[in-house]
């Protein structure tokens, strides 16, 4: 990962941003590359991510990365049963509440700055997951927002 520029789905940003909020990242049994992309983020804050909705550098390596797509199934909705669909929507709708346009790139710190919008609008971006996971998803972001921000000494 020696260039400067990573494509990412916003949603896995925030997940990132989240993750550093609640534990240490490490190596997941789906073998994609999250934990690799979350120590990149860490300690790049400069890097150039550029936002899509599509796979990302994320699921280089993922055993459900296949043919380009995500193959992998969900069962905790009832309106959406395809992984990659789910995100898709998920993904159009954090980049329209944070105004964020899809090849766009933006360094993390941009992003992080741009994450009370996220913020404030989470329940009507994860409208249909459970309320209590979206609460923690919440409470974890805001814990990452404050780690990252002192770790590299910006304000949010």
């Amino acid at each position: 990962m020696e260039n400067k520029q990573i494509n990412l789905r916003i949603h896995h940003f925030f997940d990132v941003i989240r993750a550093f909020g609640k534990e240490s990242v490490k190596p997941h049994s789906y073998q994609h590359s999250f934990h690799k992309i979350a120590e990149f983020i860490r300690i790049n804050p400069d890097l150039k991510i550029k936002i899509v909705v599509k796979c990302d550098s994320v699921c280089n390596g993922c055993i459900h990365y296949v043919n380009g797509r995500c193959d992998d199934r969900i069962n905790y909705r009832e309106d959406f049963a395809s992984k990659e669909k789910l995100n898709n929507y998920a993904d159009k709708r954090i980049m329209e509440k944070c105004l964020i346009k899809e090849g766009e790139a933006l360094t993390p710190v941009q992003l992080c700055q741009k994450a009370g919008l996220y913020l404030d609008n989470i329940d009507f971006i994860y409208y249909g997951n459970d309320s209590w996971h979206t609460k923690q998803r919440k409470e974890d972001v805001i814990e990452g927002l404050n780690y990252y921000s002192k770790l590299h000494g910006f304000n949010l």
